[in-house]
């Protein structure tokens, strides 16, 4: 139990460090004073700055993951998600987006991993990517499928599914970087987000009476 418990708080102290100082400005030295063990102890539990990393990224998908599992989203083929979110009404896309949006403005993990990735886009390659696969091109390239297929479907207008994606997501991680550790401010951010959500539907969403 204690070996867990001493590679629980290695995580931790490195996610802090990380955060605030990015990967490449702290050292091994520096998590394992910031434990309270000596840096020769800490191989003991990782064999390297880059393995407590690897955990720790691992870590995020999982927590994502459990979200996700959590709140029912939509999950598997791109047909199967669409007829979720085409056949669900406007209360449940909110609901949807808030999981999500508050996974990463109120999470302590996620927002500690979202600062590092930040911190390190600019001088790491593989943070860069992360980043991108996170916070930009891969939640752009899921929604332009997704809202190209519910074009296809019938239950989106006709448009540009990258432009549209790009309507929709652009605000949404606007705010999430508004808000980002803000959560006495909780309640103005969930007000902003719905509001984006409704009018985005306005302009793109048929709903069931129309004719597709």
């Amino acid at each position: 139990m204690e070996k867990r418990d001493t590679k629980q708080k290695i995580l931790g102290a490195a996610l802090d460090l990380f955060s605030v100082r990015g990967y490449d400005g702290v050292s091994v030295k520096d998590i394992a004073a910031a434990v309270g063990i000596k840096d020769s102890s800490l191989y003991k539990h990782y064999k390297s700055k880059r393995e407590i990393f690897a955990t720790l990224l691992e870590g995020m998908n999982r927590r994502f993951e459990e979200t996700v599992t959590f709140y029912r989203l939509p999950q598997g083929e791109i047909s199967q998600v669409t007829r979720q979110y085409g056949e669900n009404d406007l209360e449940w896309l909110k609901k949807a987006v808030d999981a999500i949006f508050l996974f990463f403005v109120n999470d302590p993990y996620a927002v500690k991993f979202m600062h590092l990735l930040m911190i390190e886009q600019f001088r790491n390659n593989e943070a860069a990517e992360l980043f991108g696969e996170w916070f930009i091109g891969g939640a752009l390239s899921f929604q332009t499928s997704l809202f190209g297929e519910m074009m296809k479907e019938g239950y989106f207008r006709e448009a540009d599914p990258r432009a549209v994606a790009t309507q929709f997501y652009g605000p949404i991680l606007l705010l999430v970087l508004m808000y980002d550790s803000k959560p006495e401010k909780q309640e103005e951010a969930l007000r902003l987000l719905h509001a984006h959500i409704e009018e985005f539907a306005k302009n793109y969403h048929i709903s069931h009476g129309e004719n597709k």
